[in-house]
């Protein structure tokens, strides 16, 4: 496996970033990162509570800020990012600079479903509690982000991506 720096896990909320990166990087003997962790470490606040005390505004600064800090000083690690990382402050570019990133791409009905099951409060972006609605936000999220997600190294089309299938991914030659 030939990985510069770190693989990074981009797409929307639910997923899967957290779960399969923490798995990923397990199974590479690799670090595992979650991005709204390490800003969360950061603040002393939830990511919930950053938006509601700073704005969005600010929260996309925090994560550029230790998206970079990260990457200056980490090799071989696996990151989670937050489902708008890839879109803000040239990050994607960034990421394809120091790693392989990697588009985990999910239908909008079952990004919806895990939201819910979740709770639709933990995710700040996102308003709606209804089914329905929340797939029409999630549809038009992922509209507007997908212009950042398709630069991605690797695009992973599947509603139940594993390991398995991103371990095959980025053992297969381009």
């Amino acid at each position: 496996m030939n990985v510069r720096k770190g693989i990074f896990l981009i797409g929307l909320a639910g997923s899967g970033k957290s779960t399969l990166g923490a798995e990923l990087a397990k199974r590479l003997g690799y670090k595992f990162i979650d991005l709204d962790t390490e800003i969360e470490n950061k603040e002393g606040a939830s990511i919930p509570e950053i938006f509601q005390r700073q704005g969005e505004g600010q929260f996309r600064l925090l994560e550029k800020e230790t998206l970079h800090d990260i990457v200056a000083v980490e090799d071989s690690f696996v990151m989670a990012t937050g489902g708008g990382a890839p879109c803000y402050h040239f990050n994607i570019d960034t990421m394809n600079e120091h790693g392989l990133t990697i588009y985990l791409d999910v239908t909008p009905g079952e990004l919806a479903l895990r939201i819910i099951d979740a709770g639709v409060e933990n995710r700040p972006v996102f308003k709606s509690y209804d089914h329905q609605d929340l797939i029409q936000e999630v549809r038009g999220m992922k509209e507007r982000r997908n212009e950042f997600y398709e630069q991605a190294k690797i695009k992973i089309r599947d509603n139940q991506i594993t390991v398995d299938m991103i371990i095959s991914k980025i053992n297969t030659p381009n």
